[in-house]
């Protein structure tokens, strides 16, 4: 019996937690899938905030690949400075530091001004988006902990029950083992 009812709670477990897992899988998946376009088109200033974006709903691993900078120090100063590396089909692109006056100038473009406006308001969207599946997921743990602490508690009560009834199915049988005893022993109790 006690096996019965632990399978039974696994299988409500395990269908439980596909409900509470398979839902942030769109918001993730869009995170990533943003960074790999914006990173396909050199939308390097987009790629870094729909990463962080996916970072947000996934756990970091135990083992993190190691990634370091690469520093240069140049000759006419002691102070080092960062080296950018990218891939090779970036290499006839012109390179613009967002805030900077290239960066500026550029906004001064109505259709780029537009499309960046336009592109803020989409990455604004989906961290809020990111947001409410930080809430969601959240909400799914905390869920979660509940049924199994219920469950739990469902299966000590039913544990305790079996108990009971075992000690008064054990005692029964003394008591009627202790009447069939004395009557044979010849004692007329009735």
């Amino acid at each position: 019996m006690n096996k019965f009812v632990l399978v039974v709670l696994a299988l409500i477990s395990l269908n439980s937690c596909t409900v509470y897992t398979e839902k942030q899988s769109e918001a993730l998946s869009r995170n990533v899938y943003a960074t790999k376009d914006s990173l396909d088109v050199a939308r390097i200033d987009l790629a870094d905030s729909y990463i962080n974006e996916a970072t947000k709903l996934v756990k970091p691993p135990k083992s993190r690949v190691e990634i370091n900078g690469i520093y240069q120090t140049p000759v006419e100063t002691e102070n080092k400075s960062r080296i950018v590396i990218v891939p090779e089909k970036y290499k006839n692109d012109k390179v613009i530091v967002v805030g900077s006056a290239d960066y500026d100038k550029l906004m001064q473009d109505k259709a780029i001004a537009s499309q960046l406006k336009k592109d803020n308001e989409t990455l604004t969207k989906v961290k809020q988006e990111t947001d409410k599946e930080l809430a969601k997921q959240l909400e799914y743990a905390s869920k979660m902990v509940k049924d199994l602490n219920i469950m739990q508690k469902k299966l000590v009560e039913k544990d305790l029950a079996i108990l009971w009834r075992n000690i008064i199915i054990v005692v029964l049988t003394g008591i009627l083992g202790l009447l069939v005893y004395l009557r044979f022993k010849g004692g007329a109790l009735f």
